[in-house]
């Protein structure tokens, strides 16, 4: 019974990484679509499990790089579907900004929301997922020092925002 020692090491590797991706999933793409997302992710990582690494922190890693390609492949699905309705629409309608919700949550999503997307999302995978900078770097498909850059900016994005915030609370 070869099967059943990956299929244990698999579920106990969903268990443990299946919501952290899932969260990366929610700040990415709209809520209805997030475990469409997961579940892709998992079922290509159960398909090529024999190709996964064995170690944890790269194992986590290659599973959050398929991840950030279902939610590439979901905006590049999302922009096809918005041109084809702007061709076939008599009457240009306004395309929802899933942004205006991620503005709205509170805290974490919150300040994440006012960065640009690729800077969102390093400091996603740095920050709330745990990846260490080189792991997220090979989730994005970048060198370490252009995902260092990112986090770099997205922290001095971060800091206006939060003096900008605290300044009318110290001054009223």
């Amino acid at each position: 019974m070869p099967e059943q020692r990956p299929a244990a090491e698999f579920e106990s590797f969903f268990t443990t990484t299946a919501p952290q991706v899932r969260r990366y999933a929610y700040r990415m793409v709209d809520a209805s679509s997030v475990d469409d997302i997961v579940s892709e992710t998992f079922t290509l990582v159960w398909q090529r499990w024999a190709d996964v690494p064995v170690e944890e922190a790269p194992r986590r890693a290659w599973t959050f790089r398929v991840a950030h390609h279902r939610v590439q492949h979901w905006y590049e699905a999302k922009q096809r579907e918005v041109r084809l309705h702007r061709r076939l629409a008599p009457v240009r309608t306004q395309v929802a900004d899933h942004a205006d919700e991620l503005a709205e949550e509170a805290g974490v999503a919150a300040l994440l929301a006012v960065l640009p997307p690729a800077e969102r999302e390093a400091m996603w995978l740095v920050v709330c997922a745990g990846l260490s900078p080189q792991d997220a770097a090979a989730v994005l498909d970048c060198s370490a020092s252009a995902l260092t850059s990112r986090l770099s900016r997205a922290r001095q994005r971060l800091a206006v925002v939060l003096a900008d915030r605290v300044q009318p609370e110290v001054n009223p």
